[in-house]
């Protein structure tokens, strides 16, 4: 006999014995999709000499990221993070980084507590090949951490991704010699925001000009500030197949947090 996992079997249920299967069928179904997505945290420690900034998504117990650290004076590090996150808040990553020109990388823990994320301390041994392995990962200290930033994922249909949507759209359906339809990720911080995602026709059909069809087909990225009437104005804006146009807005604009460059 075929044993169905426990909610779908209570699902299989529901359906016979309430009066509103369908409603509760998608009500449960919602729930579960909602708690499928994907996290992004950030994370900071200034200081007079230093700063410490990791950026986190975490999609069920997968961790992706980036770790940077800039000293006043000197080089820095930007690395990347892959990991999984465990019982109890704990992260356990690989973090690949590059200093003073030297690719490098090290097992890393972390521990994410409430607002904070704290950064274990361990005895590193050689493991060959430019990596760095925690002699005994599951007693390492963590005695720095770093504090959650504020930022607002504006979610479809709201007021305020909206008159985003709406300050992008003037200069974008010029660009494209037609209406454009939206599609990506909202992130505010403070006075400033970001859209990352895709533009595609409102009507289905590729623009007439073959230049803005190529750009239709790359990424989008776009930079908005909030003015002192509190209107979003679009600040620096543009397609490509990487991350050349959100590093010339970073360049061009160094008062927007660096959490939507991330």
């Amino acid at each position: 006999m075929v044993r169905f996992p426990i909610i779908f079997h209570c699902l299989r249920l529901t359906l016979f014995t309430m009066k509103t299967p369908v409603i509760l069928l998608t009500v449960l179904l919602s729930g579960l999709a909602a708690a499928a997505e994907p996290q992004m945290l950030f994370f900071a420690k200034e200081s007079a000499k230093e700063s410490t900034r990791i950026a986190l998504t975490i999609d069920g117990d997968k961790v992706t990221g980036t770790q940077i650290w800039q000293p006043k004076e000197g080089h820095g590090s930007r690395g990347y993070l892959d990991g999984i996150i465990t019982g109890g808040g704990i992260i356990q990553v690989l973090h690949e980084y590059e200093i003073e020109g030297s690719e490098q990388s090290e097992e890393e823990v972390l521990k994410l507590d409430g607002d904070k994320l704290y950064i274990g301390e361990g005895e590193l041994v050689d493991g060959g090949n430019k990596r760095m392995n925690l002699k005994e990962p599951n007693k390492v200290g963590f005695p720095t951490f770093l504090t959650k930033v504020k930022v607002i994922e504006p979610k479809a249909g709201t007021p305020e991704r909206k008159a985003i949507m709406d300050a992008m759209r003037g200069e974008v359906n010029e660009h494209a010699g037609k209406p454009v339809t939206f599609t990506g990720s909202v992130l505010i911080a403070g006075a400033w925001a970001r859209f990352q995602g895709n533009v595609a026709p409102t009507d289905g059909k590729a623009p007439a000009n073959p230049s803005a069809a190529a750009d239709l087909e790359l990424d989008f990225f776009a930079l908005l500030n909030k003015n002192a009437d509190g209107k979003w104005q679009i600040k620096h804006w543009g397609f490509a197949g990487d991350s050349s146009v959100s590093l010339e807005a970073r360049d061009t604009y160094p008062k927007a947090s660096w959490v939507l460059f991330e």
